[in-house]
């Protein structure tokens, strides 16, 4: 400032506004950004939810695979379960189907002793016993199944790995129970198989129970004989445990008993003081016939003959059935057995009752050539007393004889 007061302004850092060259750049004025260290920060962060993304999708990836991993194992061990107890099924069905016949034949051979041997029924017995306890094994099984977990697939996360295990071990149950119906169903076709080759022992056993039978029961008619003979050999022919050979059985016992009660019926229309010699010429005639089924009746007279008049006797002869013929004598020929006459008198009766097995060998249709035929088959196995024929009938021909020789 001078004296005057005035202040002088000379190079002063104050400076008077200076015209404004427009032409000049202008400055921005600058925002201020972020910093470097919020900068960071948000990479990182934004690394961090890119991983936990990455994280949560790889652990449903995980929980979706373990889901369809447990999830497999159940339809795979269903579908074995499945066929494990198809095969059960079926297996308790065929055993099951052969009890209700074992139970018949176990009836009908106990009804009468005899009719198989005891030790034949007791195993068929037991192998019954033993195969419906392995129907009944089956069954429960059977009802016991294990039952296929929902393999639908959940959305959550969570959801999957509460399910994996749940499904594993139902996978589990269903192989446990699939190995379970296998092992039943091999006891139950063993058991049957077993039982099956029981009954074949019971039909076996027919054969020699039905000719004992027969034997003891020799006095019957011969139809009732006949007759029982088709039902042994029908029941001996069995091959298989079902209704027909049931069946079969049945009708066997039936014409047994129908046996022994003619069997009955005959011993007592022969008893009295010549029962015992009457059957000893029955078993005679019977051991002579060649096969040849006799039956026989006996009379006081007999064409006329009998008693203080002699001995006599008729036969019959039938080529039906393997040959069948019933004997007539007189009581006459009990009283005078064995006498040579006696036994050449059934000699000759049997002569023509063996016709029914040799009825080709002459003219059989020619009443005399009967007579004749008879009484050479008389001498051919040795019998030459009167009674053979020859004082009734006159002395064969040598051609007559050795035709009947051939007769056996």
């Amino acid at each position: 400032m001078d004296d005057d007061g005035v202040t002088d302004i000379a190079d002063s850092d104050v400076r008077p506004d200076a015209a404004v060259d427009a032409t000049a750049p202008q400055s921005t004025p600058r925002r201020r950004g972020p910093s470097r260290k919020a900068t960071v920060w948000w990479i990182v962060g934004a690394a961090a939810v890119v991983l936990v993304g990455a994280s949560v999708t790889t652990v449903h990836i995980h929980a979706n695979r373990s889901f369809d991993a447990a999830a497999s194992e159940v339809i795979t061990a269903d579908a074995a379960a499945d066929d494990a107890s198809d095969a059960l099924l079926a297996a308790a069905q065929d055993a099951a189907a052969a009890i209700g016949p074992a139970d018949e034949i176990i009836s009908v051979t106990s009804s009468s002793e005899g009719l198989v041997a005891a030790e034949v029924r007791t195993a068929f017995t037991d192998a019954r016993t033993a195969t419906a306890e392995a129907v009944a094994t089956a069954e429960a099984v059977l009802a016991d199944a294990a039952d296929p977990a929902s393999t639908v697939k959940p959305a959550w996360t969570w959801e999957l790995f509460d399910a994996a295990p749940l499904l594993h071990e139902n996978a589990e149950d269903l192989e446990s129970y699939a190995d379970t119906a296998l092992d039943t169903e091999a006891a139950v076709e063993a058991s049957h198989e077993a039982l099956g080759a029981s009954a074949t022992a019971v039909f076996a056993a027919v054969t020699p129970a039905a000719a004992a039978l027969e034997a003891a029961n020799v006095s019957a008619r011969t139809v009732a004989v006949l007759d029982f003979r088709d039902a042994a050999l029908a029941a001996a022919q069995q091959t298989q445990l079902r209704a027909e050979a049931a069946g079969a059985l049945a009708t066997y016992a039936a014409r047994a008993a129908t046996l022994q009660q003619s069997a009955q019926a005959e011993l007592a229309e022969k008893a009295g003081p010549l029962l015992a010699t009457r059957l000893e010429i029955e078993e005679y005639a019977r051991s002579i016939a060649s096969g040849v089924l006799l039956e026989f009746d006996w009379s006081p007279i007999v064409n006329g003959l009998g008693g203080q008049d002699g001995m006599a006797g008729t036969a019959t002869w039938n080529t039906a059935r393997g040959g069948f013929s019933k004997i007539t004598l007189t009581n006459s020929v009990a009283e005078e057995w064995p006498s040579a006459d006696s036994r050449a008198l059934v000699a000759h009766e049997v002569g023509h009752a063996i016709t029914s097995k040799c009825s080709d060998m002459f003219d059989s249709d020619s009443q005399s050539a009967n007579e004749e035929w008879a009484t050479a088959w008389a001498i051919s196995i040795g019998h030459t007393a009167d009674g053979n024929g020859v004082q009734a009938y006159g002395y064969p021909s040598q051609a007559m004889i050795d035709a009947a020789a051939g007769c056996r």
